[in-house]
């Protein structure tokens, strides 16, 4: 058997596996000249945000506007609600365990003092800037949430249409978009293991090894904060409520997993987070098409952990002793950043600048955490997409529409 018809055989999600492993092992024999790769890389991911707003877009529309009885509506987003505030909850208070134990910023001074004051988050401006008021900016602007209000509004309206003319040829149009924007996914995902192999060289190979200090005691403390999250949060979620093996549900949605391992983007991942969910989690596409877009968006459960770990690091740097009542207030903080924080690369890192304003620490260790961000982006985005598909599974389990067969069958 040839190389092309062995490789021919080899699962995407082997290939993508593979791809990432050479990646790495070359970028760090090769050192920073392995750049010369980072186009290939570039290319895979704009392929992927090429498709992003439209499929969103497409999904959603599609996916509210099949929906007869909107009460049904209303379930599948009261269920993912309750599980994405329960989770976040989680995982938050994790992160805070975590920073508490592992007291990443002790030992090391500083000289600045925190600030007397803290500021405020808009939460209700916040609420009333999702709502678009120019279509065309909220999609030129990458505006997520703005284009989920959009396309939920067109479902809505298409759903209320009924069975006119009109109604079933809205219907039908999102439909065959969302199809078409699937099917584009898919042909983009052949080129995934190419790109992952890139990015993963340049990764290793400009970036290496390189941690010091409190810094590595902060990663270190990241790590363990999304490892637990990732084997005792989710599983529990998965045999109480979802009533399935946690390990197969890690099996069926590992392209996407790594996928986001690698792109550090819950946005660029979508599509594949979708397909995975769909046809190897048993979820109804329906249902994926609800949940999933919103999800990549709000249900950062990583970056729940995340930002707590970073108040808690920046006051023990600078000092600063925390009451009981503050920690839970970083907790209660954390969740709410983690839901403002946009599926792109690195998009905590100005989430951590606001969370240092909030807190009234200095913004010392923001540009540190921006230096080693792509060291925590890539795990952190991994759970992220991860705890998308938890919901998912876990709100079609509990409305009884799980397709068992597909979810026990995926390799």
């Amino acid at each position: 058997m040839g190389f092309k018809q062995w490789y021919g055989k080899v699962s995407l999600a082997n290939k993508i596996l593979i791809a990432m492993v050479l990646g790495a092992i070359i970028g760090y024999i090769v050192g920073p000249s392995i750049t010369v790769l980072d186009p290939i890389g570039t290319i895979f991911l704009r392929l992927l945000k090429m498709v992003i707003l439209p499929l969103v877009f497409f999904s959603i529309a599609a996916g509210t506007s099949s929906v007869v009885d909107l009460s049904r509506l209303k379930r599948i987003g009261g269920l993912f609600l309750v599980y994405w505030l329960f989770s976040s909850l989680a995982a938050a208070s994790v992160g805070v365990i975590w920073a508490l134990i592992i007291k990443p910023g002790v030992g090391v001074k500083l000289a600045e003092k925190a600030a007397e004051q803290t500021g405020n988050i808009n939460m209700l401006q916040t609420f009333i800037n999702w709502i678009p008021d120019n279509v065309a900016a909220a999609f030129t602007n990458f505006n997520m949430i703005q284009v989920i209000v959009f396309a939920i509004a067109c479902g809505l309206t298409a759903a209320v249409m009924g069975e006119s003319d009109s109604g079933k040829f809205l219907r039908n149009l999102f439909r065959s978009g969302d199809e078409m924007m699937m099917k584009m996914v898919g042909y983009i995902m052949e080129f995934a293991p190419y790109g992952v192999f890139a990015l993963m060289a340049n990764i290793t190979g400009t970036v290496g090894t390189m941690v010091l200090g409190a810094l590595a005691k902060m990663l270190v403390t990241q790590y363990v904060a999304y490892a637990t999250v990732l084997i005792v949060v989710y599983p529990i979620i998965l045999m109480v409520f979802a009533k399935v093996n946690p390990i197969q549900h890690f099996r069926n949605i590992f392209p996407a997993m790594l996928v986001a391992f690698s792109t550090c983007s819950s946005s660029a991942t979508l599509p594949v987070t979708m397909e995975s969910t769909k046809k190897r989690a048993g979820v109804p596409e329906d249902t994926v098409n609800l949940i999933a877009p919103p999800a990549a968006t709000i249900n950062m459960h990583a970056c729940a952990a995340e930002m707590p770990i970073y108040a808690l690091f920046a006051a023990q740097l600078f000092g600063v002793h925390f009451s009981p009542a503050t920690f839970i207030y970083i907790i209660i903080l954390g969740v709410i950043m983690a839901a403002g924080v946009a599926g792109v690369p690195g998009g905590a890192i100005m989430m951590a600048a606001v969370l240092m304003n909030i807190m009234g620490m200095p913004l010392t260790i923001v540009p540190w955490i921006a230096g080693i961000y792509r060291l925590i982006d890539m795990p952190n985005t991994m759970l992220n997409v991860t705890g998308d598909t938890v919901g998912m599974v876990t709100v079609a389990s509990l409305m009884g529409e799980l397709d068992k067969e597909t979810f026990e069958k995926a390799k």
